[in-house]
């Protein structure tokens, strides 16, 4: 096996190998996700390891982050992916790759690799009790992105995907259509769309996220980051919005690449809950994806059921609200985001200091 580095050539060969084995539809590791962290100033490497026969066996998109306390980070996000004929080879791929990537650590200055795996771990818990410590892994507290999701399987008919919600839930879908609520999509100028200026349309999402932020105390990112979110995709984010009465009551951005759409952010106006405009947005995403030809909606994140992490503890209320779309679906469990130390010094300091100033604020 060795590792090989993509260029902008060879785009195509990147996407659909990450389509046909990711666990999870792969926006996060395709190479337009790639293009939109470039787009945000940041530094990334597309890794490939291929075997003697030059067949490709993973992929590995990376990027350079910033930490607290002016230090920096190599950033791994759902990944890597491996080739579902060779998931009984993850130590070996995942041990030349880490080679690599403490390469460019050491080069970039990067006190730790920071992976968030995008393996199912009912497929991979052996390798998640021994495989991961062995290779110096050491689990993080509090994961970057959801460990936990439900997958609601659109190839069902519109009328069986009702079915199985909560009746609680097809009640407030129907009712927030009956009350007028109308959903619809945010487009560039010039494209097919009840709205024709995205600028606006996002500036009404913003007001909303930063709403509903401060209502539900959670932290969000810079404006700047949503609007490269939604213009850099290279249309694979989505941005929909929810009006009653002529006003934009709550919004969502929904990312789809392969056969998979997620639900990734969302804001409401507490005002008008009454109308229940979330679940007809819910509703409206689903339905559009189903359209496009998509196998699976992701609902994008919900309370572990497996692990408890210091990032999900104000999830109850959402993941209720997710779990009522699809009250019978299993929980789907990734392994997480793990941490594997390169300057070991450092990073002990690191988290140290981050304990104190935690522990002083308390």
């Amino acid at each position: 096996m060795k590792i090989v580095y993509f260029s902008k050539d060879n785009k195509d060969k990147w996407n659909n190998f990450v389509i046909k084995n990711a666990s999870d539809g792969g926006l996060l590791q395709s190479f337009q996700w790639g293009d939109l962290q470039e787009g945000l100033g940041k530094k990334i490497w597309r890794l490939g390891i291929v075997n003697e026969g030059n067949d490709l066996l993973a992929t590995c998109l990376a990027f350079k982050d910033d930490l607290a306390l002016g230090q920096k980070t190599i950033e791994v996000y759902r990944g890597p992916v491996i080739n579902n004929d060779k998931k009984s080879e993850v130590k070996n791929i995942l041990k030349l790759l880490i080679q690599e990537l403490k390469i460019i650590a050491k080069k970039e200055k990067a006190i730790v690799i920071r992976m968030d795996f995008g393996l199912l771990e009912k497929h991979f818990i052996e390798f998640k009790n021994d495989g991961l410590s062995q290779l110096n892994f050491v689990r993080a507290n509090r994961d970057i992105q959801p460990r936990s999701t439900f997958f609601i399987d659109l190839e069902k008919a519109e009328e069986d995907i009702l079915q199985k919600m909560k009746s609680k839930h097809r009640y407030n879908i129907r009712l927030a259509g009956k009350k007028g609520v109308e959903v619809y999509l945010a487009q560039k100028e010039g494209e097919s769309s009840l709205s024709q200026n995205l600028e606006k349309d996002f500036e009404k999402f913003w007001e909303l996220m930063q709403a509903t932020s401060k209502r539900d105390d959670f932290a969000i990112h810079h404006k700047d980051y949503y609007f490269k979110l939604l213009n850099n995709s290279g249309g694979k984010i989505k941005l929909y919005l929810a009006a009653f009465e002529g006003k934009v009551i709550a919004a969502s951005l929904v990312g789809c690449f392969g056969g998979v759409c997620t639900y990734m952010h969302g804001a409401s106006d507490n005002e008008y809950k009454k109308v229940m405009a979330p679940y007809m947005l819910q509703w409206q995403a689903m339905l559009d994806a189903k359209k496009d030809g998509k196998k699976y909606y992701d609902l994008g994140g919900v309370k572990s059921a497996e692990e408890k992490s210091s990032s999900q503890k104000s999830w109850d209320g959402i993941t209720r609200f997710k779990v009522g779309f699809c009250p019978n679906n299993e929980v789907v469990e990734f392994l997480g985001l793990w941490n594997l130390p390169v300057q070991k010094v450092k990073y002990s300091l690191y988290n140290l200091i981050r304990l104190t100033v935690k522990l002083i604020k308390r």
